[in-house]
């Protein structure tokens, strides 16, 4: 019998034992970590395929303020807020020396003062004058009617004076027959020639009365003109009056700008907010625009995706959202897909990619996708901070 036969029947040792077994560990546990790889794999597999992941995700805002004072400049007097202070609605922020602008405000303050009590004159003057003149025009008005009548009731006299006079003298006529046939007295005779020439008289008197009458009748005629004639400066003091009134008018639209101007001597916030930068210090001399705060809205912060075209796939508005800031890896933040732009980011770069002359390299391109804070404290983050984010996907 040879050696190798004789080797080869020698009885197994326990170190040969102890190999196998520690061999057939080390498989169950390349075995187990094989499974565990697979697994974790196609976890992996299936969290990409249930979720679009990325970390071009940015902290950002729409709404960063740059406020300025409007239409006034001069030298800064208040200018105390810093960087990264929380400011509150209508808090004051700045304000430039004002004194001019209070000065324009008191002087045509004055102005409108003299002019208000200068129409109130016009128009006290205006009242009286009215009443003096409609005063002169009932009383001319009233001794033309007064005249007119005198003129004919002297009239109706003359008349009757005349009737006298013609009946006087036919009984003259008579009594001179019987007087010079000596049936009547010379006596009789004498008292009726006496009365007809008395009554011929005030005939004559009311002749001359009537041209009296007649001409303070046209005499008051002229007082009615003249008294109609003065409701002409009447007609002038309201050409005052409106002239005053139109200058009252631009003077108060002047007031109004000018204390307007002054309320842009002074700068407050338009939002709860905070300080993001700022751009002067108290003495500084600044125009009207100048920039002296940029603020920022904390409402207003949501999160800003670049999201590659290969991974919007099933990614919609509504979609949920984890998110991680590098600044706070210790903190959860979710929140929900708001909107998915119509194009991508390149379109609006700076200098756009020009494929005209046929040189083309494919680049994935990235779609922005604006998801809004429904969970965590937004105080904390700042536009621009960086972090990670997993989109659930709808199917």
């Amino acid at each position: 019998m040879s050696r190798t036969e004789t080797d080869t029947k020698q009885p197994t040792g326990p170190s040969d034992t102890s190999n196998r077994k520690h061999k057939r560990i080390a498989l169950l546990i390349l075995l187990a970590a094989l499974v565990l790889v697979i697994v974790y794999g196609g976890l992996m597999i299936k969290h990409r395929i249930d979720y679009a992941v990325t970390d071009a995700v940015f902290v950002d805002t729409d709404r960063i303020i740059n406020l300025g004072l409007k239409k006034v400049g001069g030298r800064l007097v208040v200018m105390d807020k810093v960087e990264g202070e929380e400011i509150r609605q209508g808090e004051l922020l700045a304000a430039i020396d004002s004194r001019d602008y209070e000065l324009k405000v008191t002087g045509i303050g004055e102005k409108i003062k003299a002019l208000t009590h200068r129409r109130e004159q016009l128009e006290l003057s205006r009242r009286k004058t009215a009443r003096q003149v409609e005063l002169k025009i009932g009383m001319a008005r009233d001794q033309v009617t007064g005249t007119r009548r005198s003129i004919a009731a002297l009239r109706d006299q003359i008349a009757a004076l005349k009737a006298n006079v013609v009946q006087l003298e036919r009984d003259l006529e008579r009594y001179r027959n019987l007087y010079s046939e000596g049936v009547l007295p010379r006596r009789k005779f004498e008292v009726l020639e006496t009365r007809l020439e008395a009554r011929k008289k005030e005939l004559q008197a009311n002749g001359k009365k009537l041209a009296g009458l007649r001409s303070q009748l046209a005499a008051n005629e002229k007082e009615v003109l003249i008294a109609v004639s003065e409701k002409i400066s009447i007609r002038e003091i309201d050409k005052s009056i409106a002239a005053v009134r139109a200058e009252l008018k631009a003077l108060q639209s002047r007031l109004k700008e000018a204390e307007l101007d002054l309320s842009y001597c002074r700068l407050t916030s338009p939002i709860d907010g905070r300080i993001a930068k700022k751009y002067h210090s108290r003495g500084d001399v600044v125009g009207s625009g100048t920039p002296l705060y940029a603020l920022v809205d904390p409402q207003d912060i949501h999160i800003l995706v670049l999201l590659g075209e290969k991974k919007l796939d099933g990614v919609k508005p509504g979609c949920r959202a984890r998110i991680t800031i590098d600044a706070y890896p210790d903190l959860d933040y979710e929140g929900e897909v708001e909107s998915i732009m119509p194009t991508s980011a390149a379109k609006f770069a700076l200098v756009p990619r020009d494929i005209s002359a046929g040189e083309f390299t494919k680049v994935v391109q990235r779609i922005p996708v604006k998801v809004k804070i429904t969970k965590g404290d937004i105080a904390l983050l700042r536009p621009g901070m960086g972090g990670e984010i997993e989109i659930e996907r709808q199917r």
